[in-house]
């Protein structure tokens, strides 16, 4: 069975070459690995088209930079595959990957695997730690949103380069409108077509953190406008089933999107008087007096801990002053 690896390329040519061989050292030797370079202008293109030439399971396709939405997109009109893996261009995966998802797709039954994540940042040989989520097979709808609900975690849940995918139930497309939770909003409509999933508790798939100029890290002027949405695509998403839902790990994950929110205010253009009013409309947010009240009784560290009463308190002034001190020492 065909497996089709879709690969958004920008501007990583420093890890491609580590990534796609990662690929192509898999112990499942029928697959293809589709790069989709997004317009790049470092040595990205050429690392695509030697890559290319010399396994004729990579196939290279450059476009016009139009963001990674639109790279994935591309990568699945032209995947031939069965199943599919989404991958990032600067991470890699353990050499039993794409075998081990296979097998335990098959052996179960299931529409969707779902495996953990080890961390690092230079060496994929010299992990930091690993993020795994309880092993678990899913034979319904209502069980797939307890467990997401529950389990919740931003990474190993939202991301899609964790999981294998099969074609047949992949509806819909990637927002490009979006360059950051596209991935979450699509891993909730394939969810809601599916009616099981295998959650594996080993780390085959393998995250590099801190790179520089990652789209992950940047603080952005439309932060609020994204967590609001994505918080709300959660809701929405559980609110289909009857629940209740132990929802506190998706609304502290909306609360730290929030800080980064009040911070990407705080860096953006406009007056004193404007971010102060930006960040009013924050804290009186209906979905941020949701979440803040769902992670009241949590325990939080000194730094959560401030921002969540500031913003509770809607004291704004000194909000905005604690953004403004943390960007200076940033």
């Amino acid at each position: 069975m065909l497996v089709s690896i879709i690969i958004p390329v920008y501007n990583t040519g420093k890890y491609l070459l580590d990534c796609v061989q990662s690929i192509l050292q898999q112990t499942y030797t029928e697959l293809e690995c589709i790069l989709v370079d997004d317009g790049s202008t470092d040595d990205s293109a050429a690392i695509c088209s030697r890559l290319a030439s010399t396994d004729t399971r990579v196939i290279y396709y450059r476009q016009e930079n139009a963001g990674v939405a639109a790279a994935r997109n591309q990568g699945l009109s032209l995947a031939k595959g069965e199943r599919i893996i989404f991958f990032d261009s600067d991470d890699a995966m353990e050499q039993n990957m794409v075998e081990n998802m296979l097998s335990v797709m098959d052996t179960d039954g299931t529409d969707c695997v779902v495996c953990g994540a080890a961390f690092f940042t230079e060496s994929v040989l010299q992990k930091t730690h690993e993020e795994l989520l309880p092993h678990a097979v899913l034979r319904n709808r209502e069980e797939i949103a307890a467990y997401f609900s529950k389990n919740y975690s931003a990474t190993v849940m939202n991301s899609i380069c964790n999981k294998l995918y099969k074609r047949e139930y992949i509806k819909q497309t990637f927002d490009v409108s979006m360059d950051l939770g596209e991935d979450l909003l699509f891993n909730l409509q394939y969810f809601r077509g599916i009616s099981s999933i295998s959650y594996v508790d080993k780390a085959y798939y393998c995250y590099r953190r801190n790179v520089s100029g990652s789209l992950s890290v940047k603080l952005r002027s439309n932060m609020f406008e994204i967590a609001d949405q994505l918080y709300k695509e959660c809701m929405d998403y559980l609110n289909d089933f009857q629940g209740p839902f132990e929802t506190e790990k998706i609304s502290y994950f909306h609360f730290k999107n929030l800080q980064l929110a009040t911070l990407g205010v705080l860096q953006s253009d406009g007056s004193k008087r404007e971010k102060k009013e930006k960040l009013c409309k924050i804290c009186r947010d209906s979905a941020t007096k949701t979440a803040l009240a769902d992670i009241a009784e949590m325990p939080l560290g000194k730094k959560d801990r401030l921002f969540f009463q500031l913003m509770y308190g809607e004291r704004i002034f000194l909000l905005y002053w604690v953004n403004k001190l943390w960007l200076m020492r940033r």
